[in-house]
């Protein structure tokens, strides 16, 4: 949203610059912080509706997908270790292939150690929450490991005791980005109160919530552009111009954000910083072309 805002207003005021219109608009005493004023007003309401998108439509939409996606895999026998989520609870490693948001697991393995041998494997073709901490396995087999022989064994149905609620295995087997502002939140609450790493999550929730006050960041660099650079620019050449800061900004997002959660600083300064470093600079080239 935010680099298309930004190809959006050099495409269209850069029109108006060519026509020498803003010139005119200029010459009857229009300052420039009136026109981009102007160009912000519908950059503002398309970003907020971009919000309203990733909240309500685009997660639902991306996680039902992959949810289908996953189950086809496994029906079709290409289940494999590779595209799931890993988690640690009551001293077993639990793989989970897919997760829908009613409750119910896709593609289920359950590793049990005793000390650094491995003794026990429980895996399902799916699991669902019966009530508290409880859970049915469907389609399991069980395998055990003793010091002289193997033993496997298939069941229909297996209860399977778990210290988590279903919404959090569901999230955890989501990837940051399919995940809506609000579940983003709900599950940095949940990996806080069990002293675990939220910074993946909290890095793409302020990357989401910082998505329009980036494009507006993006449109003031375009607004000070098309004054003067662009002015007799070809359409191409606008075009292009967005593209190049576009990525120049993007790959800024990513690099400081990243870096933010490598070196542990909160995410919310390493995404805000390209954001105020196009600000600042959009603010004070238009205070330079006015």
């Amino acid at each position: 949203m935010p680099i298309a805002s930004l190809i959006g207003t050099l495409i269209g005021l850069g029109s108006l610059a060519s026509t020498s219109e803003l010139t005119v608009m200029r010459a009857t005493g229009m300052p420039i912080w009136r026109i981009g004023l102007s160009a912000c007003q519908p950059i503002l309401f398309i970003s907020l509706l971009g919000i309203g998108v990733s909240e309500f439509v685009a997660p639902v939409a991306e996680q039902k997908a992959n949810l289908i996606t996953k189950v086809k895999d496994q029906k079709s026998g290409e289940f494999s270790l590779s595209g799931g989520v890993w988690l640690k609870a009551d001293n077993n490693f639990v793989y989970i292939d897919a997760a829908d948001s009613e409750g119910k697991l896709y593609g289920v393995q359950i590793f049990s150690p005793n000390e650094q041998q491995l003794s026990h494997i429980i895996t399902a073709e799916s699991a669902q929450h019966i009530e508290d901490s409880t859970w049915q396995l469907n389609s399991v087999m069980e395998t055990t490991f003793y010091p002289d022989h193997i033993d496997s064994k298939n069941l229909t149905q297996n209860t399977w005791t778990i210290n988590i609620k279903p919404e959090h295995l569901f999230l955890a087997s989501q990837n940051p980005e399919a995940l809506s502002l609000s579940q983003l939140i709900s599950y940095q609450k949940y990996l806080s109160l069990q002293k675990l790493d939220s910074s993946q999550y909290e890095l793409q929730f302020w990357m989401t919530a910082l998505r329009p006050l980036a494009s507006l960041a993006l449109v003031l660099v375009a607004i000070s552009s098309v004054f003067e650079s662009l002015r007799s620019s070809t359409m191409g050449g606008r075009v292009f111009s967005g593209v190049l800061i576009g990525i120049a900004f993007q790959n800024g997002l990513n690099l400081f954000g990243r870096m933010s959660v490598a070196v542990d600083f909160p995410p919310v300064f390493g995404v805000s910083i390209p954001i105020l470093i196009c600000l600042l600079a959009g603010v004070i080239l238009i205070r330079r072309r006015g």
